[in-house]
């Protein structure tokens, strides 16, 4: 969690709404004469979960482990869960005597988790404005429920630079704490994150419905829960993510880098109730222009340059193709090339900034059948203090990855500080080589106490043998 900028200007627009919550729905699903108001507001869009199914015009499922996203299996955030579009995992069901929405993980016979995402991408988004959400969510170590918002432009650049507005986050193992935060690109080319955490008085989002409120203009970001402030932030000049279009999002995510992992006290199925959400507009405003976007403002970290991967790679070696490097999350390392070098002129550099997690991957133009090889060879140049990181392999077409652990394989020194690795093919167990996309990724790399650490890490000489 990094440190949060408060705007508690943010705050006077709101102070003066008369907020009408009713715990009551219109049966008639297209009708909207009964659904709550506020001063100066129009509603433009709303799910109050009143009809036999979750209604396909609002709503886009996601599904798989992220791969067919272009992310790392995992979604990024080393997740468990596999979504599915399957009536087990998301539908309508009755609640408290009322219709609702209802997402639900659960734990599959395969020792694995499903679960849901829903989304409206390409169907709603929306610039400025009021979004409510009244939902009851679920606990448990390694659950994570949330409802939040990602800039339609994600197609165009890489997270964080597309903006990533969290309205609700949950740790299912401290179900009273609620977490609201803001993901964009600072004015260092970093990871910028604003966060709000307020803690219940009394029991836990789990055990009642409460109202879940974000109100956006141009000038600020502003939370609040059944009806009462909780934070808000300013739009500063580096945040023009959230002077764009985003779409809603809807999901319960099992295991991951902030949750942590299920445990035997976790019990399943955890369901997030869902009674409605709706979607407000300002009357008689006028929304300035949405900024162009610049990417090489925006995007986090550089822009890398293409071939640069080829430096990591053998030269006499051409069965991965051409190959882009992606780098990705919080920790994600600075991309170069590095004169020292035990094949060819120059090997890949992977700068890990430290302190959260993160990695770099390698990925084919198109998938290869490489199962005729039997072993993955590289070579490393790295500070002492880097005694583990992941090295991962993934197949995007059949959706299968498979991570082993440096500290697990020992190493043959080289010259100029590198050391070679040999890791054979089985021990990525249950990985598919067949539709090979990533023949190479790295990490979360850690110091001896398991903490992410900076590193500096030259790579070299990778192939299959």
């Amino acid at each position: 969690m990094k440190q949060t900028r408060n705007s508690a200007t943010a705050f006077i627009a709101l102070v003066c709404l008369t907020t009408l919550i009713s715990c009551n729905k219109e049966n008639d699903p297209s009708k909207t004469d009964n659904i709550p108001s506020y001063e100066g507001y129009t509603l433009v869009w709303n799910d109050e979960f009143n009809e036999a199914a979750i209604n396909p015009v609002n709503w886009n499922y996601e599904t798989g482990n992220g791969t067919e996203y272009g992310l790392p299996a995992g979604w990024g955030n080393n997740e468990k869960q596999i979504y599915t579009s399957s009536s087990e995992n998301s539908g309508i069901q009755s609640d408290d005597n009322a219709s609702v929405l209802a997402v639900t993980a659960i734990a599959d016979n395969s020792g694995g988790y499903t679960s849901a995402k829903l989304t409206t991408e390409n169907l709603f988004s929306m610039r400025f404005g009021r979004v409510d959400i009244r939902a009851k969510l679920p606990k448990g170590r390694g659950i994570w429920p949330a409802f939040w918002m990602m800039g339609d432009n994600r197609d165009l650049i890489k997270w964080p630079g597309c903006g990533e507005i969290d309205i609700i986050e949950v740790l299912g193992h401290e179900p009273s704490k609620l977490y609201s935060t803001l993901h964009f690109t600072d004015k260092d080319n970093e990871h910028g994150e604003v966060q709000n955490v307020h803690v219940l008085e009394s029991g836990d989002f789990s055990e009642a419905y409460h109202l879940f409120t974000l109100d956006w203009t141009p000038d600020s970001l502003v939370f609040m829960l059944d009806g009462q402030y909780l934070g808000g932030f300013a739009i500063e000049d580096d945040m023009k993510e959230f002077l764009r279009s985003a779409y809603l999002i809807l999901n319960i995510a099992v295991g991951g880098y902030w949750p942590g992992e299920p445990n035997e006290t976790t019990l399943f199925p955890q369901t997030l109730y869902v009674d409605y959400i709706r979607v407000y507009s300002q009357d008689g405003f006028t929304p300035p222009s949405a900024p162009e976007l610049n990417l090489e403002e925006e995007t986090v970290g550089q822009i890398i340059e293409p071939n640069i991967a080829d430096n990591g790679i053998r030269h006499s070696f051409n069965d991965f193709g051409s190959l882009d490097v992606i780098s990705y999350g919080p920790g994600s390392p600075v991309i170069s090339a590095s004169d020292t070098a035990i094949d060819g002129g120059q090997s890949l550099v992977f700068d890990f900034p430290g302190g959260g997690w993160g990695g770099a991957y390698l990925e084919m133009a198109e998938p290869k059948d490489l199962s005729n090889y039997s072993h993955l060879k590289f070579a490393l140049n790295k500070p002492s203090s880097l005694v583990n990181t992941e090295i991962k392999l993934e197949s995007r077409i059949s959706s299968t990855n498979a991570i082993v652990y440096l500290k697990n394989y020992e190493g043959t020194p080289l010259s100029d500080g590198f050391t070679e690795y040999s890791i054979p093919m089985s021990d990525f167990s249950a990985l598919t080589f067949t539709d090979l996309t990533i023949p190479f990724a790295m990490w979360n790399p850690q110091d001896a106490a398991g903490k992410f650490v900076k590193a500096r890490v030259l790579i070299d000489d990778i192939r299959f043998e």
